[in-house]
């Protein structure tokens, strides 16, 4: 059928015929006529002048009779062609102004098509325009021909997911070009040196100013920032620190010292302080709202703020943003766990001890959203478990204890093991950042260098332990720890022990600390165990040891004597054939507790300078091991040959030694005598394992010259069966005994050690102990290069020693390598993390509007907010 815009209807009647408007159906006698005289619309066809829809003759006066009749007529004939028409235009152009009947009969204006584009959570190439979700406020991803259309959003979880995505922006109109003009030589000299005037000035304006953020950032207004750093400057004649009562259950006093200004620094030289607790509250509200790509993750941004706002005391604050995070945090709600524990403590440093029950239950309520994996879970949960002691629901947290926890259990050695040695060692780094996290006198560093001289076998219960005593909970902490099995109560106690001992004064005595601990032991059953006592006395006594060595020593003194009582077992003897096949084995747990405790005195000797003590104590620590098992490469040469060509053989000498006919009775012999070989090298790997363990614990602690010498005594011992010589397994010790020989300018030393290890092993190349090298560099001043050495480690390690050096501010002068040590962090989520230990150990020395100016200056909303959360960390001395 011939289109609208080509069609001349024609009507007939008995005279003649006339031409018809195929706009506005009137009959036009004029056969030549180009444009309709009733409505202008041409006669051919197409849009009518102004593009307004053709409207019938005005009046009926200015239609002929003859006109008006035939149109009468004829109206079926020419509706019918015109509807024909319409149809037909419909389908080739729905956007024609005369096909929307029927959309405006809608009461509403309703989405009458079910299709719509689901937006996706990453840009592609097709998918390139960047929505976001007024609902949840998720980034999504559409193509841009979807622009304006119905999406969906692409949070699954989204409450009200389907909606109308904004249109693009328009292009900009291109501008017609001037017609070109004769150039005036003067003017345009003149305007080239002002040009170049200017410009000199602002380079020279630019050069003087902090290097700016390749990703644009949203800065404070200098109206915001004068007053964040000037507006509550006191009175120039105050320069004392500043001291508020924190309101703890144990009467401490809470301590907020004032920063000092950096000469270097031009935005702070301008004032001496900054009023924390009034200006960080404008930082969190500024930074919470920053959204899209400056901001990876609007829940973690929404309890980094509620929990910087319980840390500083406004609860009211801190549960709008708690609310706040309910409305963005359908994807990860175990997130408000660590909200809900924050706030809980703020809740009992208010004195409003049922609401802290009430928050400490809603945090309970959530652990079963945990993820299965990660250090997250394990901080979170442990923390909750610490304010479930404090607000005395002791059993909940034994729950958290048994159900998030990574035990520690020795003999993981094998290479095909590698996944679960690093999930255990996830455990103890997480132990050691919940210090830091809760213990607002300490640090990382601190706690990282009085850690066991073993690892913590159940680490997130004693960080539970630790943490409740660090918030002023030592009673119901000491009633929790004596209530748990044997060996998370020993180690509970260890580390209340340890918390005593670290906070102690600097005139504390031996006898006084001993004291203390052992008014635990009215209840407590390992305190009745010497070893037991032995291993808490120490751990005091390695933790004091920085704040008064003659204490320390002391209570090593006791240790050393409970333990002398103790009778140390004979070596391991490897059985004959039928000893094999009915293995006798010692039980390992009581060995185990006898060697942690000597291993623990060890390396208290070594933090309170007694190098004999430490020596005296570590052989007594292997001789132990001894009784445990053979040595570990004994074992593996015998399974070599079970495992070889001689099966056959050594199955016929069991014939003849046991008197066995039979050939299947010879392999049901044959299989015991292999199982019970297994046996023993099970035991040979727990030996081995602790033996690794205490001895790389005292090399990262200064005691490498006694390590060398152990290894040596080890690998030359005249007993085949015990003598332990270095293997593959071994490398991470070697590496930190090489590495502790070359940073305390020991050359030879490091080359005998490589050399010996290389001769035995034949593997030649040994890589540097990141931990080690990384502390040296950073020590040094040198933050860039200790973020170099780190990108080579595990990555717990890495974790670990980024937030730890980063909180190990000696002096002012160690902010800046700080600062670009967290920087030059590739892992975002480990910046963060070590943004909160940074802030406070500037705030402690009085640099915290260093930090306030630096923070501005990052693009991501997660690390201003994780830097503000360290800087409402209390300072409590």
């Amino acid at each position: 059928m011939v289109p609208l815009r080509y069609q001349v209807t024609t009507l007939k009647d008995s005279a003649m015929d006339f031409a018809v408007c195929p706009s506005c159906k009137q009959s036009v006698l004029d056969d030549d006529a180009v444009d309709c005289p009733f409505c202008g619309a041409p006669m051919k066809g197409g849009p009518r002048p102004g593009g307004a829809p053709a409207k019938p003759a005005a009046s009926k006066a200015a239609q002929s009779p003859k006109s008006v009749s035939a149109s009468a007529a004829n109206t079926v004939s020419a509706t019918n062609t015109v509807n024909r028409g319409a149809v037909n235009k419909s389908s080739s152009n729905s956007a024609s102004a005369g096909q929307t009947s029927g959309a405006d009969d809608l009461p509403f204006e309703t989405d009458t098509g079910a299709a719509t584009t689901v937006a996706v959570a990453t840009a592609t190439k097709q998918r390139s325009f960047r929505i976001v979700c007024p609902m949840c406020e998720t980034v999504g991803y559409i193509s841009p021909k979807s622009a304006g259309t119905r999406v969906k959003c692409a949070n699954p979880k989204c409450l009200v997911p389907v909606f109308d995505a904004p249109q693009l922006p328009p292009p900009e109109p291109e501008k017609p070009p001037e017609p070109p003009r004769k150039p005036n030589y003067i003017l345009l000299g003149g305007g080239t040196a002002a040009i170049c005037i200017v410009g000199g000035i602002v380079a020279f304006f630019v050069a003087g100013q902090p290097a700016a953020s390749p990703v644009a950032v949203n800065r404070m207004t200098p109206e915001e920032a004068a007053r964040l750093l000037a507006e509550t400057a006191p009175a120039a004649n105050n320069t004392s620190n500043q001291t508020k009562n924190s309101g703890t259950p144990d009467g401490n006093q809470q301590t907020t010292t004032d920063t000092k200004p950096n000469p270097g620094d031009t935005k702070t030289a301008a004032s001496s302080t900054v009023d924390l607790a009034k200006e960080l509250p404008i930082l969190i509200e500024k930074t919470v709202l920053i959204r899209g790509s400056q901001n990876r993750s609007l829940p973690f941004s929404r309890q980094m703020a509620a929990e910087a706002y319980a840390l500083l005391g406004n609860i009211e604050k801190a549960q709008e943003q708690a609310v706040a995070f309910d409305r963005v945090g359908q994807n990860v709600p175990f997130y408000k766990i660590s909200i809900l524990t924050e706030l809980g403590w703020a809740q009992l440093r208010a004195g409003n001890s049922e609401a802290a029950k009430v928050s400490a239950l809603a945090g309970y309520n959530l652990v079963n959203k945990l993820p299965g994996n990660g250090r997250a879970r394990l901080i979170f949960a442990s923390r909750l478990g610490s304010l479930l002691i404090a607000t005395g629901e002791a059993d909940k947290a034994t729950q958290l204890a048994n159900d998030y926890a990574s035990t520690w259990k020795p003999g993981l050695i094998d290479s095909n093991q590698v996944a679960e040695r690093l999930e255990r060692q996830d455990g103890q780094v997480a132990s050691l950042l919940q210090a830091g996290l809760d213990d607002f006198a300490g640090s990382i560093a601190q706690v990282t260098s009085t850690r066991p001289g073993v690892v913590w076998f159940e680490p997130q219960a004693a960080a539970m332990a630790r943490s409740a005593a660090a918030h002023g909970f030592s009673e119901k902490a000491i009633s929790w720890a004596i209530s748990q099995p044997e060996v998370r109560q020993l180690e509970t106690l260890g580390e209340i022990a340890a918390f005593e001992g670290a906070t102690a004064a600097p005139d504390i005595t031996a006898e006084a600390l001993k004291a203390k601990i052992e008014s635990w032991g009215a209840n407590a059953p390992v305190m009745k165990l010497p070893a037991s006592k032995a291993y808490i006395l120490a751990r005091g006594a390695a933790a004091a040891a920085a704040v008064s060595k003659p204490a320390a020593l002391g209570l090593i003194k006791e240790a050393q004597a409970l333990l002398e009582s103790v009778e140390l077992p004979s070596p391991v003897t490897w059985p004959n054939t039928q000893g094999l096949i009915n293995p006798q084995l010692p039980a390992i747990a009581p060995l185990e507790r006898l060697f942690v405790a000597w291993a623990e005195v060890s390396i208290a000797c070594q933090l309170a300078g007694d190098a004999a003590g430490c020596d005296a104590a570590l052989s007594k620590a292997l001789a132990t091991l001894q009784g445990v098992g053979p040595a570990l490469n004994y074992v593996d040469q015998f399974l070599e040959q079970l495992n070889g060509p001689d099966v056959a053989s050594i199955r016929d000498r069991l014939k003849d030694e046991l008197g066995i006919r039979t050939e299947d009775a010879a392999r049901q012999a044959f299989s015991s005598y292999r199982r019970g070989t297994l046996n023993y090298r099970e035991h040979a790997a727990i030996r081995y394992d602790l033996e690794l363990q205490a001895l790389d614990r005292l090399a990262q602690a200064g005691g490498q010259a006694i390590v060398w010498k152990k290894l040596q005594e080890l690998a030359s011992d005249t007993n085949a069966v015990q003598k332990q010589v270095p293997s593959e397994i071994s490398m991470k010790l070697v590496s930190s005994l090489a590495t502790a020989f070359q940073l305390a300018n020991e050359p030879t030393q490091a080359q005998a050690v490589t050399d010996w290890y290389s001769g035995i092993t034949r593997i030649g190349a040994i890589t540097p102990s990141a931990t080690l090298l990384a502390a040296s560099r950073f020590g040094a001043k040198d933050g860039s290069g200790a973020a170099t050495v780190l990108k080579e480690a595990d990555a717990p390690t890495r974790a670990l020693m980024t937030s730890l050096l980063a909180s190990q501010l000696k002096d002012a002068g160690m902010v800046e390598p700080a600062l670009v040590l967290v920087g030059q962090t590739s892992d975002l989520s480990v910046r963060e993390e070590a943004s909160i230990f940074a802030a406070h150990a500037a705030h402690h020395l009085g640099e915290a509007a260093k930090i306030v100016t630096h923070l501005q200056t990052l693009p991501q909303a997660t690390e201003r907010l994780s830097w503000i959360r360290g800087l409402s960390m209390p300072i409590k001395k």
